[in-house]
């Protein structure tokens, strides 16, 4: 409320009980009382511009205390208001010694309000219905607030007051919302032990919550006097207790505000409820809550200083915090430091509703500073379990807000925090099988809409480094990501990390601004040994170098992969075959193929490689690799060409052996032709024409191992001109 409309209302009420109090005086002298009610009317209608209506009778009990009763008061709310009238009360007792009139001071034994009923209308642009400002005429026929020469103002006493029964109605004229507080009682005496201040004990029921107020404060002769106003009170609402203690420097002009406040309670989610406080994400329970501070005002400005804030239980989570806020009603700046403290997550996220399996304990830490237009967080310091980082972020808050910063860690396990998956069945354990999306049936690529829209709702500019990354089943190392994103534009561009002893180097554009998303992604790989990427794998060591370019368009990953255009090739070197872990729901096509159609796999635990490559052009989907495939062993070299089109994730691939070291395999076999790969990406599979060649692998296989070729029986061996380098002829080195 403004300090100006404060001023307004309590000349208003003070006027009445000095005129109520002349009123009593002139009528114990017999005055007319209709002349004292118009002139009270008027009084008021010159002060504030509104009317005051008497509409019940007036009554008074002469006696050295006289009583006057005025029953059916109202007071005129402004135009445009909700209603036609601001206050209304029922009946309004007072009861005033006369002897002190004659000395100009109003002593009120008793002053008693029922059932009052008051609204008070607010709104963004203008005061709302508390302007009481008198316009014209009503100006120049108000009385001076000072009085007139040799003449000294009214002074005020009074020994008690009360309300009871009141309504006092907040109607925000914008929103349309209201909010009533129902009074029960509300009564102000002098305090028992020290005279000077009044004892305030007040009742009333808040959003269906009963409210108990209890304390001391200055008196009306200081509230008006402009001298320190002191004022000590305790509220208890729904198990939160409320305190404030200290002064008003000037209560009458509404200046010099000190007091140190103090909120405590069982449970902020109440708290907030009560105060109707949404935040989205929050835990059914936070714990109890302490939130203490010095609330001071310099000159329009209001600030919060020493501020103490303390938060849950240890069992959980609990949260410290300490600073100050400046310009409360202002710009908002604070400058606190936090500390956030869990010793089992886990356990917590139960408490949201969720799960992970991080064990803890989680500590955070760090300066947040900001005001209406940007926030920071500084120093920031956070650990959880064998992660940790730190560095800063800003949040510019604008039409488009942006979020740049910071970030750095020695150790980032998201293993940690990724819920493990646990293998079901569909429909176990309801006796119902699962509906099968019959538009997803048989395909790996998703056909889900990506979430781009989210894109376009925040800017980033984000720098991290982290020392290790440690992902499902893999491990990064330095890795470094320079993260843009603006107006759905998404730009990694320069990332780096090292995996499998190697270094992988790229950049990924996706821009979601536009209609058709586009997507281009580079990645150069080097240095990196492709038996590590894999535990228990096809193949031991097999120092290698990637390379991706490719671009594309489209809303999901299906559409995506329908689109790519671009080349990708890899490059393998020396290593061993484990012919033993060849296993087709592994997920390396290559080996798998490779592995299944060498002839020695049967016959030997592993076999050395010399290299392998693997190169395919893409072009609207469909990726071709034309004499791309490639594979030398010790003993055979096998090479493949075809197409995986990645619309309808279809493969038609065709692998061919030849045999090295002066053993030739027969072109009238079965083997010298080609083994056909067909199927799916979801379920590949050989062609039939590959079992009797298998067969003859088997074949071979074992004469070799026992050192002879009369088990070759009908096959004629003759040798094969071979490819000098397959590897190099894959990669499109050498025609």
């Amino acid at each position: 409320m403004r300090k100006k409309t404060v001023v307004s209302i309590g000349i208003v009420f003070a006027g009445l009980m000095v005129l109520a109090g002349v009123a009593t005086f002139f009528a114990a002298r017999s005055i007319d009382l209709e002349k004292i009610k118009t002139m009270l009317a008027d009084q008021v209608q010159a002060a504030t511009g509104r009317t005051l209506a008497i509409n019940g009778p007036v009554e008074i009990e002469l006696g050295l205390v006289p009583r006057l009763v005025v029953n059916e008061v109202s007071l005129s709310n402004p135009p445009k208001s909700s209603r036609p009238d601001m206050v209304r009360i029922k009946r309004f007792e007072m009861e005033v010694a006369l002897s002190p009139l004659l000395n100009r001071q109003l002593q009120v034994n008793r002053l008693v309000l029922n059932a009052p009923d008051i609204i008070i209308e607010t709104e963004s642009k203008g005061p709302g219905n508390l302007n009481f400002t008198s316009t014209g005429a009503q100006k120049q026929s108000a009385p001076s607030a000072e009085p007139a020469k040799g003449e000294s103002s009214f002074s005020f006493a009074f020994n008690e007051l009360r309300v009871e029964n009141a309504a006092i109605t907040w109607l925000d004229r914008d929103s349309k919302k209201t909010e009533t507080v129902a009074l029960k009682s509300l009564s102000l005496q002098p305090d028992k032990i020290n005279a000077a201040l009044l004892a305030l004990h007040l009742t009333a029921t808040v959003r269906e919550q009963s409210l108990e107020m209890n304390g001391t404060m200055g008196g009306v002769d200081t509230l008006l006097g402009g001298k320190p106003w002191p004022v000590k009170v305790e509220a208890l609402v729904k198990g939160i207790r409320l305190k404030a203690e200290g002064q008003v420097a000037d209560m009458k002009a509404l200046q010099g505000i000190d007091l140190a406040l103090n909120v405590q309670g069982g449970e902020l989610i109440e708290a907030l409820h009560l105060a109707k406080i949404q935040l989205a994400g929050l835990p059914p329970m936070l714990g109890p809550f302490v939130v203490a501070g010095q609330l001071r005002q310099q000159g329009a400005q209001f600030a919060l200083s020493a501020i103490d804030v303390q938060l849950g239980t240890p069992e959980l989570a609990t949260l410290r915090a300490g600073g100050e806020i400046k310009d409360l009603t202002g710009s908002l700046t604070p400058a606190l430091q936090v500390q956030v403290d869990c010793a089992n997550p886990a356990t917590l996220a139960i408490v949201a509703g969720t799960e992970i399996p991080l064990k803890g304990p989680v500590t955070i830490s760090g300066k947040i500073s900001g005001n209406k237009k940007q926030w920071a967080m500084a120093d920031l310091v956070a650990k959880a379990g064998s992660s940790d980082f730190k560095g800063g972020l800003q949040l510019l808050l604008a039409d488009h807000p942006r979020l740049s910063g910071q970030l750095a860690s020695a150790t980032l396990d998201l293993n940690e925090f990724i819920p493990s998956t646990k293998d079901a069945a569909p429909g176990a354990g309801d006796g119902k099988s699962a509906p099968e999306a019959s538009a997803d049936k048989g395909r790996i690529f998703s056909a889900d809409p990506l979430p781009l829209s989210a894109l376009r709702q925040l800017d980033v500019d984000l720098k991290t480094q982290v020392g290790k990354l440690l992902l499902p089943g893999r491990q990064l190392s330095d890795v470094s990501v320079a993260m843009q994103l603006k107006n759905g534009h998404l730009s990694l561009t320069p990332f780096r990390f090292g995996l499998a002893g190697g270094v992988f180097e790229g950049a990924v554009q996706l821009d979601g601004s536009a209609k058709t998303p586009t997507l281009a992604v580079q990645v150069h790989g080097r240095g990196f040994e492709l038996g590590k990427l894999q535990a228990n794998g096809p193949i031991d060591g097999g120092r290698s170098e990637l390379k991706v370019d490719v671009k594309s368009r489209g809303d999901s990953v299906r559409t995506l992969m329908a689109a790519v255009s671009g080349e990708t090739w890899i490059s393998v070197g020396e290593g061993r075959l484990q012919n033993k872990a060849i296993n087709w729901a592994a997920g390396d096509f290559l080996f798998q193929v490779l592995g299944a159609i060498n002839p020695l796999s049967k016959s030997e635990d592993h076999t050395p490689m010399s290299c392998a490559a693997v190169r395919f052009v893409l072009q609207d989907g469909l990726a071709t690799a034309e004499d791309g495939i490639a594979l030398r062993t010790d003993k055979v070299d096998v090479t493949g060409s075809g197409t995986v089109n990645l619309r309808d994730e279809r493969l038609d691939l065709g692998i061919k052996p030849r045999a090295r070291g002066g053993v030739g395999l027969s072109l009238t076999t079965p083997l010298a032709g080609l083994v056909r790969v067909n199927g799916t990406l979801a379920k590949p599979s050989m062609g039939m024409d590959a079992v009797g060649s298998l067969k003859a692998a088997a074949s071979i296989g074992a004469g070799v191992a026992t050192g002879g070729l009369s088990t070759l029986g009908e096959l004629l061996v003759d040798k094969v001109a071979a490819d000098s380098d397959p590897c190099r002829t894959a990669l499109s080195k050498k025609k």
